[in-house]
């Protein structure tokens, strides 16, 4: 498979559309942040996307890199990497902002948010409703 990665014009990008008028951004924060993507699938042979997305979210948004909106750049940029790997995911599922919030806090490790977003670029939100099942 064809890897597309993410370059920090795409998130500065990303981040202005969130926030037309934001502050300083931390070049070197974010640069770090989108470098362990690309090293683990290089250098690791991580080829998972489910992977490499959790990488992305969980960079971007402990990297600090812009002053304000950096859990809405990674959950964006997150959602933006895995459609362009062919994985449909609402950028405005709960879900998804819920775990960007446990990204940050350091709650979800890699793997398990690797496992959410698997799930939701499948299923969506539906795989958290079970108001249908019967006990």
């Amino acid at each position: 498979m064809d890897m597309k990665f993410l370059c920090c014009h795409e998130v500065i990008e990303i981040h202005r559309d969130i926030l037309p008028s934001s502050g300083y951004i931390r070049i070197d924060g974010l640069d770090g942040a989108l470098s362990r993507v690309r090293n683990l699938n290089y250098y690791e042979g991580i080829d998972d996307i489910h992977i490499l997305a959790a990488m992305y979210l969980e960079g971007l948004t402990k990297a600090h890199a812009f002053n304000d909106g950096n859990k809405r750049t990674a959950f964006t940029a997150t959602a933006i990497f895995l459609e362009s790997h062919n994985y449909s995911i609402d950028k405005n599922t709960s879900a998804l902002m819920k775990l960007t919030v446990f990204s940050a806090m350091g709650i979800a490790d890699t793997d398990s948010i690797a496992f959410a977003l698997r799930l939701l670029s499948n299923y969506g939100d539906d795989f958290m409703d079970w108001s249908g099942v019967e006990r």
